[in-house]
């Protein structure tokens, strides 16, 4: 599955992973090696995540229910708390960088596409 900014057509990521249970949620992407630069994770229900036992910095995404882009964290680093933002129902958790190179914004909205 691929995520896309339906703002102006451009591919943020070309495989996206769901989290969506307890166990899958939690691991996240915890003692991975390395994060390709075309992945993603998919968190939901998320409100907030960490990087706690992770290897690497990520951008991160957080969404409210519609999709829209509420809150944006990029190149944040192993071992943090990421922000608190309101209304936020999911996360998308992305190669650091992506956030710039694809010119993803708060205010967006993201959708979802089989490949």
């Amino acid at each position: 599955m691929r995520v896309i900014n339906q703002e102006n057509d451009v591919v943020i990521a070309k495989q996206v992973r769901s989290a969506h249970t307890f166990t899958s949620r939690f691991k996240g992407l915890m003692f991975k090696k390395h994060f390709f630069h075309d992945d993603a994770l998919h968190i939901t229900p998320c409100s907030q995540i960490h990087t706690y036992f992770m290897k690497f910095p990520i951008d991160v995404v957080y969404l409210n229910v519609d999709f829209k882009v509420v809150g944006i964290e990029q190149n944040l680093p192993p071992w943090k708390l990421g922000k608190k933002f309101k209304h936020v129902k999911s996360v998308i958790e992305l190669s650091p960088g992506t956030v710039e190179k694809t010119g993803l914004n708060t205010g967006d909205t993201i959708y979802f596409k089989k490949n």
